[in-house]
């Protein structure tokens, strides 16, 4: 067999098993909806899912630990999940059963702590992947807050790099830049790669930031000004 059949043959067998897979997730959906061999049934807060456990466990981490812990026998059906609404675990199970989600600007940091929680990696990559592709002058800030509370750190150098190179912008149209902690605003005016056209502009900011709470503020003024590198 040549080279070229041989690649032909294993890309047929990697569509196949696509095929299958999408076969297979479109039967166990059917069965879910219409409630047949479903042997878990998911609570949250009061609202329940029925679902499979195996269909769970090939997506999910935590459900494969959840339904093989030592404290949870295989005849166990009904488990009560804490920390996720019921709108978020129904996006999830949705997803774990058609492969596909819906995410928008008003669901996506609850599904994304959501999705991170259940230990849904594909979710969690594609809620990452939307912030990313939003990333703006005026939300970067937010985002970049955000991903380092949850410690979502590719999201997070993504956010923190666009802050940098594009600052001045930032400051100039951002609310979220006058909620910064004196944390966070040392963090990036101390940046040999922050892009500023002069430094005055970096003493307008710092000025911005103090004047939103004057009477909090002013005292950070000394530890703030020797973080300006005055380069031209």
């Amino acid at each position: 067999m040549s080279e070229q059949e041989q690649a032909s043959t294993s890309f047929g067998g990697s569509q196949a098993e696509g095929e299958m897979r999408a076969t297979a997730l479109k039967n166990f959906n059917q069965l879910r909806l219409d409630g047949e061999l479903c042997d878990v049934l998911i609570q949250v807060d009061g609202v329940e899912f029925n679902a499979h456990k195996i269909v769970l466990c090939g997506c999910s981490s935590y459900f494969r630990r959840l339904f093989s812990s030592v404290w949870s026998p295989a005849e166990k059906r009904v488990y009560n999940i804490p920390g996720v609404s019921p709108e978020m675990m129904g996006l999830i199970i949705e997803y774990v059963y058609t492969g596909s989600i819906t995410i928008t600007e008003e669901n996506i940091q609850e599904l994304l702590v959501a999705a991170d929680y259940l230990a849904v990696m594909d979710v969690v990559h594609a809620c990452c992947q939307f912030l990313e592709d939003q990333l703006c002058e005026e939300n970067c800030i937010g985002i970049w807050v955000f991903a380092e509370f949850y410690s979502f750190c590719q999201l997070q150098q993504k956010a923190y790099l666009f802050i940098l190179n594009n600052f001045e912008e930032v400051v100039r149209v951002s609310e979220e830049f006058l909620e910064l902690s004196l944390t966070q605003l040392s963090s990036i005016i101390e940046k040999d790669n922050l892009k500023v056209k002069q430094e005055e502009m970096l003493l307008q900011a710092i000025r911005r930031w103090i004047s939103h709470k004057p009477n909090e503020r002013k005292e950070h003024l000394p530890t703030l000004l020797p973080k300006v590198r005055w380069r031209f």
